[in-house]
């Protein structure tokens, strides 16, 4: 068994039926082959774990540990308490709009300290990357990222610094990202105890997949709203970035059968009976309640409470906050260059494609179309640098497939991406400075701000398809749709 299927471990006696399912009915994609095919019918199969009670689902979660590799090492960290409470307090003055309807616990973490993992080479030098796990916020730990963090650390050679986030439902928004900007902090403002001296923004790049990738959006945001230094840029991939579900990705048909993400409010079920979930019921109420009570003027679309809560981070009207779903934030300008990847065949691409255009040109895409326009007075109108990498037939989760030639380029570009961002010493980088020469050719649009990619299985890259960009028009942004 290679180690890049460890994570799998849990669902091995679904080999079979997914060995029969694929002479059956075969790969949904040509350019899948048997091993990749498989590795999909298992994740997809693993999904099956969504359904157990909260408490099963995240002890499995933990049990889905990475073999550390002979050439990494892997240091077990617990932070003190002072970086959450300082992050408490930055968050309070950014969140007070939104307090009426947030559940005020995530002040209060019951879960004991904020603990995370450094993974690094012997060759490291002094790049840091801070890596913010996915788990649809409600499952996973640093040990379960360790397929793409060993390799940061080891074709980056930079250290990599993996917290374990808190988790929905005991800790709803913004629980997770306290944590992240604890993190955060920590590395730029290390206390005695931590045993390093501060590292420089400049020299930190932040990353996360998935939930993780809402995450590092929000953190961005949550930086650059509080004044506060930013990461040299970030490495981000497949993020789940619209918890409204509003794209259209996120409804096809035709994914039914390629990707690992279900096309439904929420993407799962709340699961089986449970204490956890019988207190979350408790909490959901008492916050639907405060929400009735207090009649909160937030930016919001009439849909949010035309369905029941779908999301267990957050309640419905919480759905446009930016730090919640960063895709809807009036601007997404002045940020560090980021690199977004995300599969062709993902019900995230979308959003992807979406959020990436309006990092890169804030001025054109200002969303959704129900939010007050103060873009004219937002102090954030620079465009953001952003290249868009969208690979061919990738479903969600390809990433971890790391025996696949998809996989492998995407990491050697994220590599490459690292190396060249965290080399600039100044802020006059260019769009050419942040990728490879060979890439830029008359076949390729590389603007003052965007550079946007298709890249097949080979590594062959082209221009963005013409329907990519159909979303760029959809009118139905940051709005919750009906289930068919």
């Amino acid at each position: 068994m290679e180690p890049d299927f460890f994570f799998l471990l849990p669902v091995i006696p679904a080999l079979s039926s997914a060995v029969f399912k694929y002479y059956t009915e075969g790969p949904p994609k040509k350019s899948w082959d048997l091993k990749f095919h498989l590795s999909m019918a298992l994740i997809k199969t693993n999904q099956r774990f969504l359904k157990l009670p909260f408490e099963q689902l995240q002890k499995v979660a933990d049990k889905f540990i990475i073999k550390v590799p002979s050439n990494i090492t892997v240091k077990d960290v617990i932070l003190d308490e002072e970086y959450r409470r300082k992050s408490i307090t930055h968050l309070e003055k950014l969140l007070k709009q939104y307090e009426d309807v947030l559940d005020e616990k995530w002040k209060e973490p019951n879960d004991g300290r904020l603990s995370g993992e450094w993974a690094y080479t012997n060759e490291a030098d002094n790049v840091v990357v801070l890596y913010l796990h996915g788990g649809a916020f409600r499952a996973s730990t640093s040990k379960n990222a360790r397929t793409i963090t060993f390799k940061f650390a080891e074709l980056a050679n930079s250290r990599v610094f993996a917290p374990n986030l808190r988790l929905s439902p005991q800790n709803q928004f913004p629980a997770a990202l306290c944590d992240s900007i604890a993190a955060y902090l920590y590395l730029i403002n290390p206390g005695p105890e931590a045993g390093f001296d501060p590292i420089n923004p400049k020299k930190i790049v932040l990353s996360g997949d998935s939930s993780g990738g809402n995450l590092v959006y929000a953190l961005l945001l949550f930086l650059r709203d509080a004044g506060l230094p930013l990461p040299a840029g970030s490495v981000i991939l497949s993020p789940w970035t619209d918890l409204t579900h509003s794209m259209p990705s996120m409804w096809s048909a035709e994914l039914d059968k390629i990707d690992s993400l279900s096309s439904k409010l929420g993407f799962f079920d709340i699961g089986a009976p449970s204490p956890i979930s019988e207190e979350y019921f408790v909490t959901a109420k008492a916050l639907a309640d405060k929400i009735a009570l207090k009649k909160p003027t937030i930016v919001s679309h009439p849909s949010f409470t035309e369905v029941p809560r779908f999301q267990i981070y957050c309640a419905n009207e919480a759905l446009a906050i930016p730090y919640v779903s960063p895709m809807l934030a009036e601007s997404l300008g002045n940020l560090p260059p980021i690199l977004c990847q995300v599969g062709g065949d993902e019900r995230l691409r979308d959003e992807s494609i979406l959020i990436s255009y309006k990092a890169a040109n804030p001025r054109e895409y200002q969303l959704p179309s129900y939010a007050t326009k103060n873009f004219e007075k937002s102090p954030f109108k620079n465009p953001t640098k952003v290249i868009l990498e969208v690979y061919d037939d990738m479903p969600h989760g390809w990433h971890l497939l790391t025996f696949s030639e998809p996989s492998k380029i995407a990491f050697e570009r994220c590599s490459d991406f690292i190396k060249r961002v965290t080399s600039i010493e100044d802020n006059n980088i260019s769009m050419i400075d942040l990728v490879k020469e060979d890439l830029v050719s008359p076949s390729i649009s590389v603007f003052p701000s965007f550079f946007a990619m298709r890249i097949n299985t080979n590594g062959e890259i082209r221009e963005l398809n013409e329907t990519d960009k159909d979303c760029l028009k959809w009118d139905k942004i940051g709005i919750v749709p009906k289930e068919t």
